[in-house]
């Protein structure tokens, strides 16, 4: 990449550029891809320009405002729910939603469960082996039955 002349013109463009412009452009939430062609340049210059500046935790931060944006609109989008577009606005508040839990987990994000799985063959087989090792505790303490027939004493 030191050579390619493309990538070193976008370098020189985004050096020359005021950095708050382009992390304002991720505040408003705007993807990497529509930043590079708001601005001209290629992805690659934008990501060596942001590791380069290490622009990392900016740019997170710049993300959770971001998602408090995003957040807004979903509830504009809701109020003026269109009766005719119902489904493109949920959609669209859908979308907002999901950038909103990737760019802010802990205040928009879903906490996962712990994941429980229960299998009714394997309690099955637990149970079964449960009574085999009573009947084998019990049959061997108690004295084994008698076919024979029981003479009851007669009153």
């Amino acid at each position: 990449m030191p050579g390619n002349p493309k990538v070193k013109a976008d370098l020189a463009l985004l050096e020359d550029l005021d950095a708050e412009l382009v992390l304002s452009m991720f505040e408003e939430g705007r993807s990497k891809a529509d930043i590079c062609r708001g601005l001209g340049i290629g992805r690659r210059a934008l990501d060596r320009w942001i590791d380069e500046n290490d622009y990392h935790s900016i740019i997170t931060r710049a993300r959770v405002e971001a998602a408090s944006h995003l957040a807004c609109e979903t509830l504009t989008i809701a109020d003026g729910m269109d009766v005719d577009n119902a489904q493109r606005d949920v959609q669209r508040i859908r979308t907002r939603q999901w950038l909103a839990e990737r760019w802010d987990r802990k205040t928009y994000g879903t906490e996962k469960a712990n994941q429980v799985n229960i299998s009714i063959q394997g309690l099955r087989m637990e149970a079964l082996r449960h009574v085999e090792v009573v009947e084998e505790l019990s049959t061997d303490r108690m004295q084994k039955l008698s076919t024979e027939p029981v003479q009851l004493p007669n009153d």
